[in-house]
C-alpha cells in the first residue's frame, strides 16, 4: 500500500527547492513507544537527503522498522560535534542538501548533541525547522502532579559532590520547579542531597516513560530516597521533577539575605588578610549564590575597600 503524503509536506520540506536552499530539520523520535512517531517526522526522514544521528545503529533500526531504507546516516555525537557540525554545514551549503538531526530518543538538543550544529547553521543562513514530538522532559512535567507554571530544566546534574551540592543549593532562589536527568545509579545520591538541603521538597521520578513498565512516582523527597533504596535494580536513566515546597519558597529571600550578609563579612575579612578576589570567589562559591552574582558582590566590596584607603 502506498502511503499518502499531503502535498503541503513536500513544499514544507523544500522538495521543490533549488540547489541554493539547504535546510536542517530537528526531528523528535520516540522515547520508548514507537507509536509516538509522528506522520510529519516519518515524512521528513523519508525525504531529506541526509540524516545525522547520535548513534547510527539505533537510528538504522528505527528507520528499518518504518520501512525507510537507503538513507545516508552520519554519526553525530558529543565527541565529534565540533568538527562534524562544520563539515555538515559546509556540505549542505555547497550542494543545497536537506538534513534531519535525530538523537537516540526524544528531542535533539535537549540534553543531547545538536546545539552547535543549529547555532552554526543559523549563522550561515541555513534554515532550521523543528519537527516536535516525544520528550521525556515534557512527558514527566505533564504527568507529575507538581506545579508546572514555572519550570527550570538543568539537564544532567554534576557528578562531583561539591559541584552537586552547589547546584542544589542554588535552587533556593528559584521560584520554579526543577527538572533534571539522572542515571538511575546516581538517583539516591542526588535525592539524598536534595532531602538534606530542601527537606520540604516534593519530587516526581519518571522512568521507562511510554514503555510497558512505565513508572511515575510523586512523593515527599524523604520518601523518594527510601523508594530508590528499595529499588536496587533500577537501570537506565530517569527524569526527576522537584518542587521545593512552600516554606522553602517563602524563606528563600530571608535565607539569601543571610547568605549575602555572611559573604560580605567574610569578604571584608578575607581582603583585609590579603586574599585575592579569585581566592574568595573559590572559597565562597558553595553558598548558593550564582557565580556572576558572587563575583560582582566581591568586586563591589574590593572597590569600596580600595577607595576607603585612598
Amino acid at each position: 500500500m502506498v502511503e499518502f503524503v499531503p502535498l503541503w509536506i513536500f513544499d514544507f520540506l523544500g522538495l521543490c527547492r533549488t540547489v541554493a536552499d539547504p535546510a536542517i530539520f530537528i526531528v523528535a523520535t520516540p522515547i520508548g513507544n514507537l507509536d509516538d512517531m509522528t506522520p510529519r517526522a516519518l515524512a521528513t526522514l523519508r525525504h531529506v537527503d541526509l540524516i545525522a544521528a547520535e548513534d547510527t545503529r539505533n537510528t538504522r533500526k528505527l528507520l528499518t522498522h518504518f520501512g525507510i531504507n537507503g538513507k545516508e546516516l552520519i554519526s553525530y555525537h558529543d565527541h565529534v560535534e565540533v568538527t562534524r557540525s562544520e563539515q555538515l554545514v559546509e556540505r549542505l551549503k555547497a550542494h543545497g542538501l536537506t538534513l534531519a538531526l535525530v538523537s537516540d530518543a526524544g528531542t535533539p538538543c535537549v540534553a543531547d548533541p545538536g546545539y552547535r550544529l543549529v547555532n552554526l547553521a543559523k549563522k550561515q543562513g541555513i534554515k532550521v525547522h523543528p519537527v516536535p514530538g516525544a520528550s521525556a522532559l515534557t512527558s514527566l512535567i505533564s504527568a507529575s502532579g507538581l506545579p508546572s507554571d514555572r519550570v527550570m530544566f538543568v539537564g544532567f546534574l554534576p557528578t562531583k559532590e561539591s559541584d552537586l551540592r552547589r547546584e542544589i543549593q542554588s535552587w533556593t532562589v528559584s521560584r520554579s520547579s526543577i527538572v533534571y536527568f539522572e542515571p538511575t545509579r546516581r538517583l539516591e545520591t542526588s535525592l539524598s542531597l536534595i532531602a538534606e538541603i530542601h527537606p520540604n521538597a516534593e519530587v516526581s521520578i519518571g522512568r521507562e516513560l511510554t514503555k510497558l513498565y512505565e513508572e511515575i512516582e510523586t512523593m515527599p523527597v524523604a520518601e523518594a530516597v527510601e523508594w530508590v533504596r528499595n529499588h536496587s535494580i533500577l537501570k537506565g536513566e530517569a527524569v526527576v521533577m522537584v518542587h521545593l515546597g512552600e516554606s522553602s519558597q517563602s524563606d528563600a529571600g530571608e535565607e539569601m539575605q543571610s547568605v549575602a550578609t555572611h559573604v560580605q563579612q567574610a569578604a571584608r575579612r578575607g581582603f583585609a588578610a590579603g586574599k585575592s578576589l579569585k581566592d574568595l570567589l573559590k572559597e565562597l562559591g558553595g553558598l548558593g549564590l550564582q557565580r556572576s552574582e558572587l563575583y560582582q558582590m566581591l568586586l563591589d566590596i574590593k572597590q569600596s575597600l580600595d577607595a576607603s584607603e585612598d
